[in-house]
């Protein structure tokens, strides 16, 4: 199977049967220790944050570099347009995006190249109806940043019909003669809701 068809099939495919958990009482008895371990670590290193804090005075709060926040604009303009790329079969938009040696790995052993990435939009096994991103947290370093995000689609599988798909990602982009490009994604699926 080409690893373009493992892709799509590896992330668009929906999840099958419920992943398994532990028990409802061995859950709430985890979650039970860990607020007792956070109430014990507070209680004891509390205090002394705060005298500090106070004997410092105000701590500078954080402010973006100039051009950071276009920065983080245009980013997220890219995550939003790269989603919708699949629901509109916009090959353009991702040839524009993503760099010539672009690669997403995934789950399993592959790794796609930005040619079998693109082709995947004329799969005719599966339609992307809807896409979105949230969850966004941008990084920029100078001329490079890493996106993280969840992204869920929403569409129809020849097969299987009606999917939803949840996805965890890593995005790395470089800025290369002023633009942006996507040079790498890591994605993983998330269990269904």
């Amino acid at each position: 199977m080409p690893a373009a068809a493992r892709f799509c099939e590896l992330t668009f495919i929906p999840l099958i049967g419920k992943p398994k958990t532990r028990s409802k009482l061995t859950d709430t008895l985890n979650v039970q220790e860990v607020i007792f371990g956070l109430n014990r670590f507070w209680g004891r290193f509390c205090l002394p944050v705060v005298v500090l804090l106070i004997g410092l005075g105000k701590a500078p709060i954080p402010t973006a570099q100039a051009g950071e926040k276009d920065d983080v604009d245009a980013l997220l303009q890219l995550e939003n347009d790269m989603a919708q790329a699949w629901v509109q079969r916009d090959a353009q938009t991702l040839v524009r995006t993503l760099a010539d040696d672009f690669a997403l790995s995934g789950t399993g052993d592959c790794l796609i190249d930005k040619e079998e990435y693109v082709a995947g939009l004329d799969n005719p096994e599966f339609r992307a109806t809807s896409a979105t991103v949230d969850d966004l947290r941008i990084h920029v370093y100078s001329d490079a940043s890493v996106v993280t995000g969840r992204a869920v689609y929403r569409g129809w599988f020849k097969k299987g019909g009606k999917y939803v798909r949840r996805l965890r990602f890593t995005d790395t982009f470089i800025r290369n003669d002023g633009a942006w490009k996507c040079v790498a994604r890591h994605a993983s699926g998330l269990p269904p809701e």
